[in-house]
């Protein structure tokens, strides 16, 4: 008996000293209480309002030091949470973001490698930010100011920099909020294969890289492992953090961060896959900030209503509220998708979308309406009998059709009317029957081009439009696809002269509604200048080549049809978009909103201004058409923002 009350005794002093020990190792590694907390502020503190703000030189792996400022509350009395930005916009002027300190968040802003503080030399665009982003995280999570979870944020290049530091990143990393971004830099880039001109060359001038450089980073069309670092469409397994990945119909990354989403909820690994949400705006690059016009009719600002310009912030409140501070409430209610459905704003008297919308996934399960392109200009239901009707047209690369609207960084960006080019030569008008009922289409628009040319190499590029009852031609989505790109953006296939071919295209995803005494309007061409760069047709690689050929493109109407993603109105859930927190400092997050939305605003109107006096460097088409015709009699086309260096 006495040896039975003994070992009753040593069971239970274990189970004490164990439970004891479990509660000590959570303590330490997830709450690091006040009672623990030993921290000093340095004496390089400064300031900042309610904040004190520390700057560190963190080391990389290859002993670079990044600039990186901390924010953390003056009466800072335990370690916090971490939101974390990387930016290359500097990161002095994100300074606002100190006023998350008054919700109990530690804030670390640092300075992409090579940029403003940070030392290091820039290399081509993004390919340090993987590594370079881990190893932040690996410093970040060390600090004692540092409850061991992080959550990112951040637009644009902030948004590429989220991404690619994604996989495999330290448990520490808990959320992110990735707002117009990509997760393939490759594929933003060269769209169907075709150079984004007026995005990237732009962007990267206003970032200080050199006519070299550019050239350089234009050399790199064909997507081989070099771009791995920039791409993490391959890893989504390896990604473990739920997201909030947040969009506009108008951006310049909108399929990239759908195919985000699907990639983190459907393909992500432990952590990643079921937790991850889309929020999809009518808006421009930085709309979403409160930049309101999503394009322009009749010399008028396009301004979608109900669109809560400035929900963005709220967005990521509730992110970091869940997954940094376990307060479900809000994060729990909202659904994996909400969209905000387009129409037309004149002569939309049934007042048909316009509106917020909701779903438990993307895409939604839509029905296939088939349209099929005829040789009387019309899209209809039935399909060309005749196998070998056709039409055709003549593409000059030193004549492309100019851009008008559409998803651009340095251009005028969302919908504008169409007609003036629809008046060209080269630009092929489809239209519908004038519509008895709304067609609401939600997804990707899908074509099949049957087409031949007299060329090794062209471009096709597809506009959907919008045809009001005034006979505008307002711009929904676009695309385009490099011939030669056809079939792989890792292999150059080229083309026979007069052998026809099918060409699948895949348009962005939108959400619109096309409402009755509206048509549907498909528009063919083979440029879209300078938002793509123009293909010569000489089967070169970009900017190589020394001349040009004007291509007789044909398309075949019986093999040539759209499909469009229809879905029935009336089954649409709305959505209240109404998400403020009446707990949070409203004031303050007002003017967080206004801002960080001035702050993007100059950076977007900087890429103008850069697209504006780069451009006047170079001379125009004609000038150059001019000069070479004196020198050789043949005309050579050079790129609009770039001449290569000859050596």
């Amino acid at each position: 008996m006495k040896r039975y009350i003994q070992s009753i005794i040593l069971i239970g002093i274990v189970s004490i000293s164990l439970l004891t020990g479990i509660y000590t190792v959570i303590i330490i590694n997830n709450n690091k209480t006040s009672q623990e907390f030993n921290w000093t502020i340095p004496l390089n503190a400064s300031i900042h309002g309610n904040s004190y703000k520390i700057t560190y030189y963190v080391k990389m792996n290859d002993g670079v030091k990044l600039a990186t400022d901390l924010y953390v509350p003056k009466d800072i009395n335990s370690s916090l949470p971490v939101i974390f930005i990387r930016t290359p916009y500097n990161k002095n002027e994100l300074e606002i973001f100190s006023l998350y300190v008054d919700e109990d968040y530690a804030i670390v802003i640092q300075d992409f490698r090579g940029y403003f503080a940070s030392e290091g030399e820039k290399t081509m665009p993004f390919f340090p930010e993987s590594e370079d982003g881990k190893k932040s995280l690996e410093w970040i999570s060390s600090q004692p100011w540092c409850n061991g979870k992080i959550g990112t944020w951040g637009p644009s290049a902030l948004a590429i920099a989220q991404y690619l530091l994604a996989p495999n990143a330290s448990e520490e990393l808990k959320c992110q909020v990735p707002i117009v971004g990509t997760p393939d830099v490759y594929e933003a880039a060269f769209r169907g294969g075709a150079l984004r001109s007026e995005l990237m060359v732009p962007w990267m001038v206003a970032q200080g890289y050199t006519i070299e450089e550019i050239n350089n980073f234009v050399d790199m069309e064909k997507l081989d492992n070099r771009w791995d670092p920039v791409r993490i469409v391959n890893n989504y397994k390896d990604i473990h953090v739920p997201a909030m990945h947040i969009g506009g119909w108008y951006d310049i990354f909108t399929q990239n961060t759908i195919d985000a989403f699907i990639g983190y909820q459907t393909q992500g690994g432990e952590g990643a896959a079921g937790n991850s949400k889309l929020v999809m705006g009518p808006w421009t690059h930085v709309g979403g900030f409160g930049a309101l016009a999503s394009g322009e009719y009749k010399g008028l600002p396009y301004i979608y209503p109900n669109q809560k310009a400035g929900m963005i912030i709220d967005l990521g409140d509730i992110v970091f509220e869940k997954w940094l501070k376990n307060n479900s409430t809000r994060w729990e209610n909202l659904p994996d998708v909400i969209f905000y459905l387009m129409s037309s704003l004149p002569y939309n008297n049934n007042k048909l979308g316009n509106n917020w919308y909701s779903s438990n996934h993307w895409p939604l399960e839509t029905e296939e309406q088939t349209l099929f392109f005829n040789n009387d200009m019309s899209l209809s239901t039935t399909q060309e009998e005749n196998e070998n009707s056709a039409i055709s047209y003549l593409y000059d690369p030193l004549n492309p059709v100019p851009t008008e609207g559409g998803g651009n960084l340095a251009l005028k960006a969302g919908t504008y009317d169409q007609r003036d080019l629809e008046k060209r030569g080269d630009v092929l008008t489809f239209t519908s029957e004038t519509l008895k009922e709304p067609v609401t289409v939600i997804g990707q628009i899908k074509v099949m081009l049957e087409i031949s040319t007299n060329c090794t190499d062209t471009d096709f590029t597809v506009k959907l439009t919008d045809v009001f009852p005034d006979n505008t031609s307002m711009l929904i989505t676009d695309t385009i696809i490099r011939a030669r790109n056809r079939n792989s953006y890792s292999t150059w296939d080229f083309l026979e002269s007069e052998k026809r071919y099918i060409l699948n295209i895949t348009l962005d995803s939108t959400a619109y509604v096309f409402t009755p005494g509206h048509k549907i309007r498909l528009d063919i061409s083979s440029s879209n200048y300078p938002r793509f760069e123009t293909n010569p047709n000489t089967g070169e690689p970009l900017w190589q080549n020394s001349t040009t050929y004007v291509a007789n493109n044909t398309m075949f109407m019986a093999n040539s049809k759209v499909i469009l993603p229809t879905y029935d109105y009336d089954k649409l859930i709305p959505f209240n978009p109404n998400l403020s927190n009446l707990n949070s400092n409203k004031e303050s997050k007002e003017i967080l909103v206004t801002k960080v939305n001035n702050y993007f605003s100059l950076i977007e109107s900087n890429y103008n201004i850069n697209y504006k006096s780069y451009s006047n460097k170079i001379p125009s088409v004609n000038q150059i058409i001019k000069i070479e015709e004196q020198k050789v009699k043949i005309t050579q086309i050079l790129p609009l923002f770039v001449k290569r260096i000859k050596k």
